[in-house]
């Protein structure tokens, strides 16, 4: 089939290229020596969501934004089903005591919040988006207070572990912006394939979304987190799942809101619940292992979770 070739390389040059954001991101970063838990939440979730932040805009000028909603609700989902879920498994995860704790409630909250305007009238549904915003910025706020606070006490150890960049802050910043052009690129022919795709086989925009895209995009969290588990960066780890979600919420969903007429879509309860529940299950799974290794068990259960949203997604 002639689009799925597009499609393919559009996926690849889109995973390299936010994986070089990440690095060129972190790399800027570490030059002034940020508190790793702000590097992950803001600079590497920032590029790790760029992929849904670009398909979204695509989405929106190609006036299929149904496939962007779907591709960030169902990143959501497989950023915590699949990435989470495949590292908990893989590695001995250790949770943190105080600022993981912290980004949880806001991922609760937000995510509580980002539901519940779906169900809101149309008109409403715009103007409350705006809501969700200001959470993005009120968390970028307490993150960079929270950091601080952490470069004095608890990152202390972390910090001095830090390797500077061989890059230039310069350097650093050219290489953001060529990253960010390459994702860019390749996300509109990542949109349009995808679109193509869904017409031949007869498939909803959404369900296309929420699945092959949704999860193509969630690779960058899902490469980050196995090289963060190699390294034993925890912080890493949680920190770009939090944060990756938190702006996939937040920042796209104004996105699409304001401007994509976003609207109910094929799957609507189904995936809306499925977040809300997986979301839920991580708050009380870290809570209860505040401190301690989470059992390997669970990053099976996360994975079964998340095998049966799509089979029951492809079935609906």
């Amino acid at each position: 089939m002639n689009l799925l070739l597009p499609f393919g390389i559009s996926l690849i040059i889109l995973v390299i290229g936010a994986r070089f954001l990440v690095r060129f991101a972190t790399g800027f970063s570490s030059s002034v020596r940020l508190s790793p838990l702000v590097i992950a939440a803001t600079a590497i979730a920032l590029g790790t969501s760029i992929p849904e932040l670009f398909v979204s805009f695509s989405s929106i000028l190609q006036r299929v934004s149904p496939l962007s909603t779907g591709d960030v609700i169902g990143s959501n989902i497989a950023n915590i089903g699949l990435v989470l879920g495949l590292s908990i498994l893989l590695f001995p995860i250790k949770v943190g005591t105080k600022k993981t704790q912290r980004n949880n409630i806001i991922l609760v909250l937000l995510t509580l919040f980002f539901v519940a305007v779906y169900f809101l009238p149309t008109d409403i549904r715009t103007y409350s988006s705006l809501g969700l915003l200001i959470f993005y910025f009120v968390f970028l706020f307490l993150e960079i207070f929270w950091g601080e606070e952490g470069r004095r006490r608890e990152d202390r150890k972390a910090l001095h572990k830090m390797k500077h960049s061989k890059l230039t802050p310069a350097a650093n910043f050219l290489g953001m912006g060529i990253s960010l052009a390459a994702i860019g690129l390749s996300s509109k022919y990542l949109v349009s394939s995808a679109v193509g795709i869904a017409g031949y086989f007869n498939v909803e925009n959404e369900i296309i979304g929420l699945s092959v895209v949704a999860i193509g995009t969630s690779l960058p969290e899902l490469s980050t987190s196995i090289v963060a588990g190699f390294k034993k960066e925890w912080k890493l780890l949680f920190g770009d799942i939090q944060g990756s979600n938190i702006f996939n919420l937040a920042v796209v969903g104004t996105v699409l809101a304001l401007f994509g007429q976003t609207q109910t879509f094929v799957g609507q309860h189904l995936s809306l619940a499925y977040l809300s529940l997986i979301t839920i299950a991580v708050f009380f799974l870290t809570r209860r292992y505040s401190g301690k290794s989470i059992p390997r068990i669970f990053g099976l259960g996360f994975l079964l979770f998340y095998a049966s949203y799509i089979f029951l997604l492809v079935h609906h």
